[in-house]
Formats: C-alpha cells, structure tokens, sequence
C-alpha cells in the first residue's frame, strides 16, 4: 500500500513538463524526487497531492484511484518551500489550524496536546505564542513543518522545503527532519535539488531530468548502479567526475584510453565493451592525492579552485580541458594555478556508453 503512479503526463503551453512517469511508493519510505530547476519535480508533487491534474494517467492511494479527488479530500499534508504561514495567527495557532477545520472533530484538550508535541519535537515550544514576523526563518518554516505533521496525514509532501534557509539552518533542519518524518510513518516525499538531502535523509530516490524519471529504486542501489551517466553525475556529493575514452587493444587485452598518458586496463570486463567510445565515471573521494596502492594510475592536472568545507577539502582541477574534482578528508590548501599529481583508482570506476550514457560495467563490487 502507499501511491502508484501511472503513466502521468502533463505539458503546459505546449511544453511536455512530465513525461509518461510512472513509480510505485511504499507505505513507510522516505522517497526524494531530486532533479534540477524545471526538471518537473514540483509539477510532480502537486499531481501526487492532488492541487494539479495530470493531462494523461492516474494517481492511486493505496490501490483507490484519487486523480479527480480535490486535496481536501486526500490525507495529504504539504509544506512548500517558501514559509507558508497566516501571519495574523501565532504560531500555536498556526499548528492547530489543520485539526480545527478537520472532518474528524477534535477536542480542545486534543489539539492542545497535538500542537505542543509537535512544537516540542520542531523546538518552538518558546515561541508559541509569538506571530510569524516575530521569529527566524527557520523557525518560520519550523512552524509549516509543525502544522503539517500536526494534521497527521498518511502521506507528507515536502518541496524544497529547506531551499530559503541558510547553510547552517539547512544543516541542522535535515539532520532533525530526518528523525522526526522517519518516526512519523506513511509515505514522506520530499523534492529537492540537493542531492545531500537525499543522501542523508531518503530510503528511496528518483531522478526527474526534463520530466523523465530517468531511474527510481532503493537509495543504496541508485546511488550504487546508476543505470544512465546523467543520474551518476547529479546523485553524488560532490559531483562524479567523468573522463572520456577509446577502447584500444594492448598485447591480446583492452584498455580505455583517456589521454595520452592515461589508460585504464580493462582486460577483465572486455567481453562487455562492444563499443569505441566510452564514459568512465570516477566518485571525487575515488581521485586522491597520495597513491594508497601499486595499482593507482597517475595524472597531473591543475588547481582550478581549492575550497575547504569544514574538515574535507573539494579540490577542482583542470585536466586537459576536462573539469575535475576531488574530495580530500582533510583541511588542506592547494594554490590556484599549481599543478598537482593525483592517483585514479582503477577499481572504482563506473563505464558508461558514450552514446547511450548507460551504464556498461563497473570496475568493482560494493
């Protein structure tokens, strides 16, 4: 039980804004839709929730076909991304709002209770009986997350909801929505273009690029087996990093060259590559500064931008032409302009089809 998605499309002006999505969403999970700006993930969420229709296909509940029901007849909660408050109520109010204009009658000790658990749980407790000019943006958004578990619906939809926050706010925030919708129960969904939202928080992931769902699984085996370079390169922190290559033969085996000074032995996989042109896909922490084993390839390349992010470092490269980056689990500082030698590891490496984008062979087992 949970929502099914079938076969939804809906264009606007003549525009395609989804195209024929169709998933399936467990009682239970914390499913992400991540994608880019316009890749359709709000259109999405606002047909799963009932504010929009689709042009073609049907939304079900819990195998019950909901397309034509109105919102307001779904058990839906949605917390958007902009702070979403009356600001003429307090924030107390603000949270009982859902449980005094519901269909099932709450008493007065009832929504009490409710308001001040979630207020506890969202640490607003301070600020109850403030208005919503009186308190931070965090605890602006605080309050229509509050509101939204407040209601107790089956399924919570969130978009972007931490997308007006700073850095710190964002951080703290993902770290307390995670516990707090896990224990919640029924489905959450929750659209981002962060892929560190859905690293930290989902069990489940899909990825919209130009309203296609172009893979939708288990956060493990998306993350793990991308099927598409595209869904690769976006659902990873940092981004992969992806050379391109030529399959060539050496001494009865085959190696994918990369540039002049760089090939990569493939000998093992080389009853899977059919093809002469390849993508090889390599995760930022996979690139490193010192050669931790025999096997590691060299390169050189030159310091672009060193940025320090905390205890980790993103160091970004120029490696003839092609942007690298890579992640360092230390504070260090790397001068612009300085060339730098660093070690791929071969074994940790994705192969994808230059011209399919899909995902051919990956060099190791995880």
């Amino acid at each position: 039980m949970g929502i099914r998605i079938d076969s939804v499309t809906k264009t606007y002006e003549g525009k395609a804004i989804l195209k024929n999505i169709s998933l399936e969403i467990e009682d239970g999970t914390f499913t992400t839709i991540l994608g880019a700006s316009d890749a359709g993930k709000t259109t999405l969420l606002r047909i799963m929730s009932g504010i929009g229709r689709p042009d073609r296909g049907k939304i079900y509940y819990n195998d019950e076909d909901v397309t034509h029901l109105a919102m307001q007849k779904r058990p839906v909660a949605m917390v958007y991304q902009q702070f979403v408050n009356y600001p003429s109520m307090t924030v107390y109010d603000n949270i009982a709002s859902p449980l005094r204009v519901s269909e099932t009658r709450h008493t007065k000790a009832e929504i009490d209770k409710k308001v001040r658990e979630n207020a506890e749980l969202l640490g607003l407790t301070q600020v109850l009986d403030h208005h919503p000019e009186e308190i931070s943006g965090g605890q602006k958004q605080r309050t229509a997350i509050a509101r939204a578990l407040a209601k107790e619906a089956q399924f919570t939809f969130l978009d972007e909801p931490l997308a007006n926050l700073d850095y710190k706010l964002r951080e703290e925030l993902r770290g307390e929505l995670k516990n707090i919708l896990r224990q919640k129960g029924g489905v959450v969904i929750y659209a981002t273009p962060e892929p560190a939202d859905a690293l930290s928080m989902a069990t489940h992931v899909g990825y919209l690029q130009e309203g296609e769902l172009l893979q939708f699984g288990r956060l493990e085996e998306v993350y793990r087996h991308p099927r598409l370079a595209d869904v690769g390169t976006y659902f990873s922190y940092p981004t992969m990093n992806i050379l391109e290559s030529e399959l060539v033969s050496r001494n009865g085996g085959k190696g994918l060259r990369i540039s002049d000074e760089l090939e990569v032995d493939v000998t093992e996989f080389q009853d899977k590559l059919h093809s002469k042109q390849y993508l090889v896909g390599v995760r930022a922490y996979n690139l490193k500064t010192q050669k931790e084993r025999e096997d590691m390839l060299p390169l050189k390349a030159v310091v672009t931008l060193s940025e320090e992010l905390g205890s980790d470092t993103e160091l970004h490269l120029d490696y003839h032409g092609v942007p690298l980056v890579v992640l360092i689990q230390e504070f260090v500082r790397h001068p612009i302009g300085k060339e730098v030698e660093i070690f791929l590891d071969p074994k940790r490496l994705f192969i994808f089809d230059k011209r399919s984008k899909e995902l051919v062979v990956k060099t190791y087992r995880q």
